[in-house]
């Protein structure tokens, strides 16, 4: 018998505290909070349909801005891509455990792996991503640096010559 998915969000809902471990984090967000933010919103619009329209994907694509924009915002606040790639791997290795011990229909295991496995990939091309634009950005910090101490340098050898001509000039005159 397949839980609807209405229940199964409200399962897992019942599961957040012991997978993102909130009572160490007081009143801030414990890491994770986005990687099952956006398990709860695969399993809202289907798993099992938006895998077989994944092509097409409005479902996916929602799921996908949605973790772009969390994820970028974590990023902004510091995090390193590393940190939100192990909060992933946390909550996908903790909803393992937790999936398996409170969910006895195997279907619905297998529709929370597949939300699960499909937000964790969605989480590394996110992250992935904006390590190849932060890449990016720090090259073209790199080259614009390297610029500005070629210009200065020459800027500096022509006022040195320029000096070193003013005084010949000076020694000239005297």
């Amino acid at each position: 018998m397949t839980v609807p998915n209405s229940e199964l969000i409200e399962e897992l809902r019942g599961l957040r505290d012991d997978l993102l471990e909130t009572s160490q984090h007081g009143d801030r967000e414990p890491p994770g909070t986005e990687v099952f933010e956006a398990l709860l919103r695969a399993l809202a619009v289907d798993v099992a349909a938006s895998e077989a329209v994944e092509a097409a994907g409005p479902q996916g694509s929602a799921i996908d801005q949605w973790l772009l924009d969390a994820v970028s915002r974590r990023l902004a606040w510091g995090d390193s891509e590393e940190a939100v790639l192990a909060d992933a791997e946390q909550v996908f290795d903790r909803l393992l455990i937790a999936a398996d011990r409170a969910l006895a229909d195997p279907e619905s295991q297998m529709l929370v792996m597949a939300a699960m496995t499909q937000v964790a990939v969605t989480v590394s091309r996110v992250v992935a991503g904006a390590a190849i634009a932060r890449a990016g950005r720090d090259r073209a910090a790199r080259l614009r640096e390297e610029m500005t101490h070629r210009q200065l340098k020459a800027v500096l050898e022509k006022q040195k010559t320029s000096i070193l001509r003013l005084e010949r000039e000076l020694k000239q005159d005297f």
